[in-house]
């Protein structure tokens, strides 16, 4: 994959923003105005690029290569090689590929298992957050998603649905019912700029501030981390360094390769420009193909989750993971010598905002769902490297006390549990 990104920047060249240009601004006065004009500029900059992407590159899918340049026909050949799932499905060329895709959306792939989760979660964006960013629901076949669950989701505005497949060959890549068919629905989206996010994240904040954070600006990514686990050498980091000998300098500070965790990252939700990152998406979607991960990447990761930042540095294409560790956030219980909060996984950005969690609104998926499954989440705490968990892992056991959901948190939260009190999107019918 680094060869083919190199013959790529060769003969396309880099995606290059104004943001690399401008971190010497003196003046405070005129930061505001520099950054407004570099944001328009770099918007600029990307149309174009895309658009000289889209009428240079219909030799990568072709079949005669032996008319090309050299470089063009070693770029061809390996892009297809590693690649053979992409075209003569839904797409010819890669230009129709890109042709595809536009503007800013929120994707979530889900089938009639993990439905009335998306349902809930699609709900709250709509009637709670008031999120006015479109929705696309991915799914695999109409075996997937039922065409009653399709309706129901299809009541609430601007709710697409799309059915991933016919987009690509089934056989290689084969994600019906699966984690790995992650990458693939972002890779499908309609959006270029897209906040894939899983059936059961709850949202406190509208997800189009992620697109606002410094890190998704200048590298038009956002990738959230994992809670630190089990540290020293694992099976995974033995594996990853037996192959990977010059990681980028964001993998090679991580706390996976230097042995702090077992997990780095955490894929309920991941924000990806994919003009900017399109090898990066590609690898990842590389490392998802059915046989690549049975036989392989599976074997040394827990799903999807790792197969981001691992693709995107196969690709050699930078990253941000958000540098806040996850907090955790549920219902605070203070007890002598055993204060504990139990609940979900969540994230904030740098500037103190919580976003969101995994995990929705119950203690426990598998178990059956009522009202005494939900959780009065009322706190959250930013975890350590040296965090300590009960046996079960659904606890945290703070050494410090908690920070209380503000007065416009909790009045949201509240406004989501009434919602699903009055309609049961996920609660048992009594």
């Amino acid at each position: 994959m680094e060869i083919h990104t190199k013959l790529w920047n060769l003969i396309f060249g880099k995606y290059n923003s104004n943001d690399d240009n401008n971190n010497n601004m003196d003046n405070d006065k005129d930061k505001d105005k520099d950054k407004d004009k570099d944001k328009k500029n770099n918007i600029e900059n990307m149309k174009q690029y895309k658009e000289f992407l889209i009428n240079s590159s219909s030799f990568l899918s072709g079949k005669d290569l032996n008319k090309l340049t050299n470089e063009k026909k070693l770029l061809a050949t390996l892009h297809q090689s590693l690649y053979p799932w992409l075209y003569n499905y839904r797409f010819k060329t890669f230009g129709s590929l890109l042709n595809s895709f536009n503007g800013r959306g929120i994707v979530i792939s889900t089938g009639d298992k993990h439905f009335k989760y998306a349902r809930s979660t699609v709900d709250a964006l709509r009637n709670v957050i008031h999120s006015e960013l479109p929705i696309e629901i991915i799914y695999y076949g109409k075996d997937d998603l039922s065409k009653e669950n399709r309706k129901l989701l299809k009541k609430y505005k601007n709710v697409y649905l799309t059915d991933i497949s016919t987009y690509f060959d089934n056989v290689i890549i084969n994600v019906a019912k699966n984690w790995a068919i992650k990458p693939f629905a972002a890779l499908a989206s309609r959006f270029e700029e897209v906040i894939l996010i899983d059936a059961d994240v709850m949202y406190l904040r509208d997800p189009i501030e992620l697109f606002d954070d410094p890190g998704y600006i200048e590298h038009g990514t956002l990738f959230f981390r994992d809670r630190t686990l089990y540290p020293g050498p694992s099976p995974g980091l033995k594996w990853l360094k037996s192959w990977m000998v010059n990681p980028l300098p964001e993998t090679e500070i991580s706390r996976f390769w230097n042995e702090k965790t077992m997990h780095e990252m955490e894929s309920s939700t991941v924000v990806i420009n994919k003009v900017k990152n399109i090898l990066g998406l590609l690898a990842t979607c590389k490392l998802n193909e059915k046989e690549m991960r049975e036989k392989v990447v599976y074997q040394y990761v827990h799903g999807d989750k790792e197969t981001f930042w691992i693709g995107f540095d196969m690709a050699r294409q930078h990253y941000h993971l958000n540098p806040i560790p996850c907090t955790y956030i549920g219902k605070y219980t203070k007890e002598p010598s055993n204060n504990k909060i139990c609940g979900h996984i969540g994230h904030m950005l740098p500037n103190g905002k919580f976003m969101f969690w995994n995990g929705h609104l119950v203690r426990d998926k598998n178990q059956a769902i009522n009202e005494n499954s939900l959780i009065n989440f009322d706190s959250y705490i930013i975890t350590e490297d040296d965090s300590q968990w009960n046996p079960e892992l659904s606890c945290l056991l703070p050494k410090k006390e908690p920070t209380p959901l503000d007065e416009e948190e909790r009045k949201t939260l509240d406004t989501i549990l009434n919602r699903e009190k009055e309609y049961h999107f996920i609660l048992q019918e009594q």
